[in-house]
């Protein structure tokens, strides 16, 4: 016999057939012709039963979705599979197979329709015995060992509370489930009495008690009342539902609640293919002393960070500029990518310099150039125009040639505020660096930059964003 074929003898008790053996992987029972083992009644189905061998075990499967099979007296359910072992008693109608399986053969013994067999005399039943004392006392004594074995510890197939393990395959007969006047059914009264009674306290300690809920207070901006907000169309009002709810993600009620006149909650192009979302930057439930937007800076250096081994997008982050302040000029040459569509939108300016660029190199020189000159209010220790703005000669000393080493040096006076100056924004990290005076997360907010602008610039920047904040809206 092949290593992977099984072998099946089939024998018929009556000698109607021929003892026949098949090597094949698998045998059919039925009422078919085309079926290996043929049992023509009425009870049987076309094709009632199959047997596979496989991994060196020959397992049953019904393959009857009306008719049942029993094994040892055990019901296989339709499409169900068992492993058959030596000894096993199969009923299929009225047909029992004994199965014999000796050195990974196996045998199949058919014996006849036992359950249609008729005697040919009646039966001589002898009368019942007379009722007496010693009657009595064996009517007792079976009784009591009817119940000593139905009581007794028997192994169970288990409940979803209560699982045990599978019984083993066999013609052991102790592999039986009780029945249910023997088990102690759990209570399912019990299970809704405790459902209604945690629900009633968390519904209590819900409108009652709402901090209970929260790790932390939230962040006075969210929890205390607005009015006139410029980049908030409604209030929190300290409610867990106006942000949590059971079919929207809580970035959703941040888009509904941050869409007012003044601001639009667009991400820039990098953050939104990248995944970034409002609670990577803006924690919550901090504290009601928490700075939320100094936060959303710090998370910037945090993310932005050559430790970080994360990837967004299937792209990695690093420490931007290699550690140094962004100048955007190596060996005479632009390195950068230029300004992104949403942030060239609020700089009206832009469209004023374009003069048609020669080149590429050309291109990121003038949007440098315009984002600089003219619009920036000149930092402490920073050459100024007589307005006070930045002007060509804040950043190069001379220009004939050109110089190209102070704007390098002067790159520090403007993008680090130390910590002892005057005028420093509250969202500056610690080490001072000010990513936000050139990174911005939503460029469409008239209020943007308006620290480092001149009034003449903030005031053309926000007719800009105005303007392109009612087009998406109305969109």
């Amino acid at each position: 016999m092949a290593a992977k074929t099984g072998k099946f003898t089939i024998k018929f008790a009556d000698g109607r057939a021929a003892a026949k053996t098949y090597e094949k992987d698998s045998i059919f029972i039925g009422r078919l012709i085309s079926s290996e083992i043929v049992l023509d009644h009425k009870t049987v189905s076309r094709i009632h039963a199959g047997i596979n061998f496989r991994d060196g075990r020959y397992e049953i499967a019904n393959l009857s979705s009306s008719s049942k099979i029993t094994i040892n007296g055990r019901v296989l359910p339709p499409q169900k599979e068992d492993v058959l072992a030596d000894g096993d008693n199969i009923q299929i109608g009225p047909f029992l197979i004994v199965v014999d399986l000796n050195r990974g053969e196996l045998s199949l013994n058919i014996q006849g329709q036992v359950a249609d067999r008729v005697p040919e005399k009646p039966l001589d039943i002898p009368p019942p015995p007379e009722i007496g004392e010693s009657t009595n006392q064996s009517m007792a004594d079976v009784l009591q060992v009817f119940w000593e074995k139905r009581s007794r510890e028997k192994e169970d197939w288990g409940t979803r509370l209560r699982p045990t393990e599978k019984p083993k395959p066999g013609k052991a007969m102790f592999n039986w489930r009780p029945t249910r006047d023997l088990r102690r059914p759990w209570r399912f009264g019990l299970f809704v009495w405790a459902f209604l009674l945690i629900g009633a306290m968390g519904a209590y300690a819900y409108f009652h008690y709402p901090t209970v809920y929260e790790p932390k207070p939230l962040a006075n901006p969210h929890a205390s009342k607005i009015e006139g907000s410029a980049i908030a169309v409604s209030e929190n009002g300290n409610r867990c539902t106006t942000c949590h709810t059971v079919d929207q993600p809580i970035e959703n009620a941040c888009i509904r609640c941050h869409s007012a006149q003044e601001f639009h909650s667009s991400n820039t192009k990098a953050h939104e293919q990248a995944g970034i979302t409002c609670l990577m930057c803006h924690k919550e439930h901090q504290g009601s002393d928490f700075p939320i937007k100094a936060s959303a800076v710090t998370s910037c250096a945090e993310c932005h960070n050559d430790n970080n081994t994360k990837t967004y997008n299937g792209k990695s982050v690093r420490t931007p500029h290699g550690g140094s302040y962004g100048y955007p000029v190596t060996d005479g040459e632009w390195k950068w990518k230029g300004l992104y569509r949403e942030v060239a939108d609020g700089i009206p300016e832009l469209k004023n310099s374009a003069t048609g660029d020669r080149d590429e190199q050309a291109k990121l020189s003038r949007e440098f150039h315009t984002v600089h000159s003219y619009r920036l209010t000149a930092p402490e220790g920073v050459k100024a125009n007589k307005n006070g703005l930045i002007s060509c000669s804040s950043c190069h000393k001379a220009f004939k040639p050109l110089d190209v080493t102070t704007p390098r040096e002067t790159c520090a006076a403007c993008h680090t505020t130390p910590a002892g100056a005057s005028g420093r924004d509250a969202r500056f990290a610690s080490s001072g660096v000010n990513c936000i005076s050139c990174h911005v997360q939503h460029p469409y907010s008239t209020r943007r930059w308006s620290e480092f602008l001149s009034e003449d610039a903030l005031d053309r920047r926000r007719e800009a964003v105005t303007n392109k904040i009612t087009q998406l809206t109305g969109q």
